[in-house]
């Protein structure tokens, strides 16, 4: 079996595959010559796959992404398109993927990854675990009345708002750790979220501040195809008068549709302005992340400068051998230096569990309530905690 990454060549290839995967066999093979094109537009992924003499046999693709850290941003491969035939599964193809992409992504400096799992348990034993919590509405539009911050709101139709609803997604980021830049050109993931598709219109509801004129929310929202409940694709507010004035919007949709359905980070106050029995909500796991470089990882952060010391950490980790040993992790004026080290370790922890740490939710504390962490030395752990602080996270974008 050869593994290699994937040509334009090879796409009606691919397209077979993805075909079988996801599409129960229905999606066309594109032709070579627009997969070239593509190609040219897609500098930043790239697909693995491996060949059983010339036919491939199994995919997975890599996304170059970034997330914001608050004011920073940190690399992360996001893997998305894994596949194997039917005839092939079961024979450790797609685990021989994982392994190659976990190495790919660190010589590409991603120290990250991300992906939405067909299965929780099968990606944990590769190294990758939940990360953050989000809210799923369904919020009857009866519930919902009518505020004199509508006025203030403004209806733009698709990729024409891009500028306008750009900064308020920016900042709406810069306080929810681990949303995408979506400065990446692969996926195109404002198209996806702005563009009219299926022959339907996406509306973008913005509601400017009546004083500056600036954008201080919106939301995206489409008919449904079928049925009562309209989609709202976004929803980021940075003000309470931006949240009340796009309540009231969705109010006067109700004339059409008799519910709304939308997905919130963990910490979205829709309880505070609508709650009862029929609200329905239900809390999910955001995806799953998984640290690639843990020295590279902690080397991105930007700690508090007030903040000085050393951390032992032991870390297991029984994909990445290079993840796998102790690290003194040093922190010193704001900066932090890592390297590895024979010192009896304060602190011994999982990669499953340093991801979740290093992504603020679940937060170090309820991890070591769990018992997923040992502690020898307390001034460690303070060290750490204070250095991995939890974190309401989100990412609204699927790769």
């Amino acid at each position: 079996m050869e593994i290699r990454t994937l040509t334009p060549g090879d796409a009606a290839a691919e397209a077979r595959l993805m075909a079988g995967a996801f599409e129960g066999g229905k999606r066309p093979a594109p032709t070579e010559e627009s997969a070239k094109e593509n190609a040219k537009t897609e500098p930043s992924s790239k697909t693995l796959g491996i060949f059983d003499g010339t036919r491939l046999v199994a995919a997975a693709t890599i996304h170059d992404l970034h997330l914001v850290w608050g004011e920073d941003e940190v690399p992360m491969g996001g893997i998305a398109g894994v596949a194997c035939v039917a005839d092939q599964r079961g024979r450790g193809h797609v685990a021989r993927l994982l392994r190659e992409a976990l190495g790919s992504m660190r010589e590409s400096g991603q120290c990250l990854s991300g992906l939405y799992p067909f299965s929780f348990d099968f990606y944990k034993k590769h190294g990758w675990e939940w990360v953050g919590e989000k809210r799923e509405y369904t919020l009857p539009t009866t519930l919902l009345q009518a505020a004199s911050e509508g006025k203030s709101v403004r209806c733009y139709e698709g990729p024409e708002a891009l500028e306008i609803v750009r900064p308020v997604y920016d900042l709406f980021a810069r306080h929810h750790r681990g949303m995408a830049t979506r400065r990446d050109p692969v996926p195109n993931f404002w198209d996806k979220a702005l563009a009219h598709r299926d022959d339907r219109t996406t509306y973008v509801q913005v509601y400017h501040d009546p004083a500056s004129g600036d954008a201080e929310g919106y939301l995206t929202f489409r008919y449904p195809d079928d049925g009562d409940t309209g989609q709202v694709g976004e929803f980021f507010a940075n003000s309470p008068a931006a949240y009340r004035g796009l309540l009231s919007v969705l109010h006067y949709y109700g004339t059409q549709v008799a519910k709304v359905q939308f997905s919130t980070p963990a910490d979205d106050p829709l309880p505070l302005f609508v709650m009862h029995w029929d609200l329905e909500t239900k809390a999910r796991p955001l995806f799953m992340g998984r640290i690639v470089d843990v020295a590279a990882a902690f080397s991105a952060l930007r700690p508090d400068p007030a903040l000085a010391g050393k951390i032992i950490l032991q870390v297991a980790d029984g994909q990445c051998e290079w993840n796998t040993r102790s690290f003194e992790i040093t922190l010193e004026a704001g900066r932090i230096s890592v390297a590895p080290t024979t010192s009896v370790p304060g602190i011994t922890i999982d990669i499953q569990a340093l991801t979740q740490a290093y992504w603020g939710q679940p937060a170090l504390e309820r991890l070591r309530a769990a018992g997923r962490i040992a502690v020898s030395e307390e001034p460690q752990y303070l060290l750490l905690s204070q250095l991995l602080t939890p974190s309401i996270c989100y990412l609204q974008d699927y790769f």
